[in-house]
């Protein structure tokens, strides 16, 4: 008797015990799942990417300039031409007027610091006595050189541009823009010329190149 007592007693104890723990996990569940729903930030990343690259390019976009052919008059000691119509029919015969000079662009993406040289001087190019080869430089387009400003931006000023009056051109690389912009619509340079021609020159086709050196800033 007494012992089947004992047996309902602990039979009754785990009995309790399983609906405790029952209804304690439940009431857990329930708090943990809410909580987990209503507080929680969900987040996730994702990603776009794109490599720009460096581009430093120059680009004559008008390369060459061309007087044709012709003679110095027999009572002239020289005959003088440029690239903005300059053409004295009292000294010179059949040359052709020129009304347009070379024009540089900067197409890259990077501002450079622009050089420039020519591959004959005056006296190799022209011969004779006095000759003349000159050239001059100025902004196509507003503020197209400027001064190097912090790190490799350009700053305006409008007597950074080097050669704004005919000079003497150079076979050596000497500097004409120190911050040559890369930006539309500010990247086009004018590049005029200017030559005299004496009445002893040479003669036959004669040829000069200019070359465009662009380095980044």
């Amino acid at each position: 008797m007494g012992e089947d007592l004992s047996n309902k007693t602990l039979v009754v104890i785990v009995g309790v015990t399983l609906l405790v723990l029952m209804f304690s996990t439940v009431v857990y569940y329930s708090r943990f799942r809410g909580e987990h729903i209503s507080g929680a930030a969900l987040t996730d990343q994702a990603r776009a990417r794109i490599n720009i690259t460096t581009r430093a390019s120059i680009n004559f976009t008008i390369n060459s300039v061309d007087w044709g052919s012709g003679y110095v008059n027999d009572t002239a000691l020289y005959c003088q031409l440029n690239t903005e119509g300059l053409n004295n029919p009292a000294n010179c015969t059949n040359f052709t007027t020129v009304y347009e000079g070379l024009r540089l662009e900067n197409d890259g993406n990077r501002n450079v610091d622009l050089n420039v040289s020519t591959n004959n001087s005056a006296a190799q190019f022209l011969g004779g006595t006095g000759p003349l080869y000159e050239w001059k430089f100025a902004n196509n387009e507003s503020d197209s050189c400027g001064s190097k400003g912090v790190g490799a931006t350009c700053v305006t000023n409008s007597s950074a541009l080097q050669y704004p009056a005919y000079s003497t051109v150079s076979t050596d690389s000497v500097q004409v823009c120190p911050c040559f912009r890369a930006n539309n619509p500010s990247d086009l340079l004018n590049l005029e010329l200017q030559i005299r021609v004496p009445s002893d020159s040479f003669t036959g086709l004669r040829e000069s190149t200019i070359t465009a050196i662009a380095t980044v800033i």
